[in-house]
């Protein structure tokens, strides 16, 4: 069937329930978007190991699957149609622009569709990060240099110093990378600052997929809920946020209850309306 239209919805705090699973409203609701023609598209900052690991055996009724923020993507068969990398030279300039800001903790990915493979130096190692490298156990390496080729590289900082900290990053190294905002799913708390290539969000990967469909831009929807969301929300022509979301994106986007009542089949249910 040819794909009239995209809708995009985030995982973790979005589709993805608290205890870890699916609302069957949800998921029916993504199968009657396909049955309409609607290109389903999971868009996850997870990489695609993570994603295989928290859903075991279970199989999501999507067609295309962005990860690890956009810097990758699969098709519904597992195959790699986009993959965004940073070189050598430029893992050393974003980890040296956190140690410039006084950020020791920070983790480089491997390569996409690698990125769970973590590389870390010798740093303070907050709680997060600590729980992180413990959960990454089998998958984290010891470096002593950071100049390797990576998907992204992620500085842990306290909440009240992500403002100020993204600010100073987007002045000193913006123009060249893409900084993303993320909240931490292991503590809820702290900031993961994380820098890719430059362009690289969940917005221009939806719009590759777009793009590849030719689907017109006011054909499109998203649902989320955190600051990784928020260039695919302004992507979309019709966007949604879970009522779980920061104060400042349920005050921008038009609000849906949280993924633990369903978030994804509301938003689902008002875009067929509109497509109707």
């Amino acid at each position: 069937m040819k794909k009239t239209s995209i809708f995009a919805t985030d995982f973790d705090g979005t589709l993805l329930r608290d205890d870890g699973s699916f609302s069957a409203k949800d998921i029916a609701a993504l199968e009657t978007l396909r049955d309409r023609g609607c290109a389903v598209v999971l868009a996850t900052g997870r990489s695609p190991f993570s994603l295989r690991r928290c859903l075991g055996e279970r199989k999501l009724p999507v067609d295309w699957y962005v990860l690890s923020s956009g810097a990758g993507i699969l098709n519904s068969d597992g195959e790699v149609t986009l993959s965004r990398t940073l070189s050598p030279n430029d893992t050393v300039v974003i980890h040296n622009a956190f140690l410039d800001l006084g950020i020791t903790d920070t983790s480089i990915q491997g390569t996409f569709p690698d990125a769970h493979i973590l590389h870390w130096m010798e740093g303070k190692r907050c709680s997060d990060f600590r729980k992180r490298l413990a959960y990454y156990r089998d998958f984290s390496v010891k470096i002593d240099t950071p100049e390797i080729p990576s998907t992204e590289v992620i500085g842990f900082v306290h909440p009240e110093q992500a403002d100020c900290t993204i600010s100073k990053l987007q002045k000193n190294i913006g123009k060249k990378y893409s900084i993303i905002r993320a909240t931490s799913p292991i503590d809820h708390n702290t900031v993961w600052i994380e820098v890719f290539a430059r362009g690289v969000n969940k917005a221009s990967a939806c719009d590759t997929i777009r793009k590849e469909f030719e689907i017109p831009l006011n054909f499109t929807a998203a649902v989320g809920n955190d600051w990784n969301d928020i260039q695919m929300l302004r992507w979309a022509d019709r966007s949604f946020v879970s009522s779980n979301a920061p104060l400042e994106l349920l005050r921008e986007f038009e609000n849906v209850p949280s993924n633990q009542h369903n978030a994804v089949a509301t938003a689902a249910e008002i875009w067929l309306t509109v497509l109707s």
